[in-house]
């Protein structure tokens, strides 16, 4: 698993969002009149309550402590910074000595609920309404059974980023991208004009052990594909991945790859003008314009390529979940963190300043927000953008054991993009999967 700091906070960007509204309606801080069932704000007793996060997710928190204390005067906030591997959560959960509430990436939050069963609150008597509000996409890996035990957060939807300026002067209308092939065609147009000093795309083609690739979890998402099906068992040879990773063989045949392994490694390849595209979810616009501020007014943003035209073109990569533990002592005044965070205007727009992109779809047409931003370094509104291309991302399960696949599949890819046969090199992922979690394998 890779751990990225994102946002566009760390652009600088201020999305000039003013005061924060009061009052109690859906649009200034209360969702509906079952979104607080229980609360703090019943007994108005003084209680502290701790929040583990990490990089710019924590940030954001800490940001909002200001209105939400206003708001609740007697619900003390204080922000943990941990790390993204859960180094220090996890000790934390086996010794009983959890924070009130932790973060966890969406794909990760069912192997918590399988490795500490009982340890996470039920959100259903709180959520009320909200839960019709959450992209499904987000909610499926906060539920089990009928059950909810975490807040979605953020959402990834996926597009193309690409270099307006090169496109231009490599003869390509980026608007004629619409499936795959066309990218692959594209790619060979820019590799070959540009003499392979230019590639298409960056990605990990040399290292593992960095972790399963976005640009793959992408693709697999767009197709609706899963790692495991609905009895958990360790499936990578479904026609989804298979696909995908045909895909990809043929960028890694046509040359059209520069390797990358790293996040910084990736950083580098479009600071220094080496790629024309990325593939990538929203949150990753931050990171553009914090590290290649003079790029501005060159990048563009189009919705994927599909696999076949006019298919389904949507994903998503990327999102956290807030769960409160069985550890707090205030449940109720957690939640009501959570809720002005999460599912409040006034908390979503703090959210927006760090480049949270909401899985509270609500938040894209309320009132007073500032959702419809034009974005200068894009030329674009990329919220607005971005929910248009979220609307009906398929739900990927990723199994109660997916941090035991990382590194199996990320083999398998690299395989692939060296001209491996796709079905042979999944299969081995498989049964590496296998021994490190101990899983079976479907039969296919």
């Amino acid at each position: 698993m890779k751990i990225r700091k994102r946002g566009l906070a760390a652009a600088g960007v201020v999305l000039g969002i003013g005061s924060l509204l009061a009052g109690c309606d859906i649009h200034s801080g209360q969702t509906a009149a079952t979104a607080n069932v229980g609360g703090a704000a019943a007994s108005k007793t003084p209680v502290t309550i701790t929040v583990a996060a990490w990089n710019d997710a924590a940030d954001s928190l800490k940001a909002e402590i200001p209105g939400f204390e206003k708001k609740y005067p007697w619900i003390h906030v204080q922000i943990e910074y941990v790390d993204g591997t859960y180094q220090k959560i996890t000790p934390e959960l086996i010794a009983g000595t959890a924070p009130d509430i932790i973060q966890t990436q969406q794909r990760d939050f069912p192997y918590f609920l399988n490795r500490f069963p009982g340890q996470f609150v039920s959100l259903n008597s709180y959520m009320g309404n909200i839960e019709k509000q959450i992209a499904p996409v987000a909610l499926a890996p906060a539920m089990q059974g009928n059950k909810v035990y975490a807040a979605p957060w953020d959402l990834g939807p996926a597009a193309m980023y690409y270099r307006k300026d090169m496109f231009k002067k490599a003869g390509i209308n980026p608007n004629s991208i619409k499936t795959w092939a066309d990218y692959l065609a594209a790619g060979k147009k820019i590799t070959q004009f540009y003499h392979g000093k230019v590639k298409m795309l960056d990605d990990n083609i040399s290292e593992p052990s960095q972790g399963i690739e976005t640009t793959l979890m992408v693709l697999v998402s767009e197709l609706g594909g899963s790692y495991v099906t609905t009895k958990d068992q360790i499936d990578f040879t479904s026609p989804q991945l298979i696909k995908a990773m045909d895909v990809i063989q043929s960028w890694g045949k046509a040359g059209i790859l520069a390797d990358a392994p790293t996040w910084n490694d990736q950083i580098s390849a479009f600071s220094n003008n080496q790629v024309a595209t990325i593939i990538s979810p929203v949150w990753y616009a931050g990171t553009m314009m914090n590290s290649a501020p003079k790029q501005s007014g060159k990048w563009g943003i189009l919705p994927l390529p599909a696999f076949t035209a006019g298919g389904p073109n949507e994903a998503d990569s990327g999102g956290s979940v807030l769960a409160i533990t069985k550890e707090s002592k205030n449940p109720t005044a957690a939640w009501d963190f959570i809720q002005y965070c999460l599912y409040s205007v006034p908390g979503e727009n703090v959210q927006l300043k760090y480049g949270l992109f909401p899985s509270w779809e609500t938040y894209y047409t309320a009132k007073g927000t500032n959702f419809n931003q034009n974005f200068k370094y894009f030329g674009m509104p990329i919220y607005k953008f971005f929910a248009s291309v979220s609307k009906h991302i398929p739900v990927t399960r990723y199994g109660g054991y997916f941090a035991d696949y990382s590194q199996p599949i990320a083999q398998a890819y690299e395989s692939v993009v060296q001209g491996k046969d796709p079905l042979t090199a999944l299969k081995t992922a498989e049964q590496s999967a296998a021994r490190v979690s101990g899983q079976s394998i479907a039969a296919n």
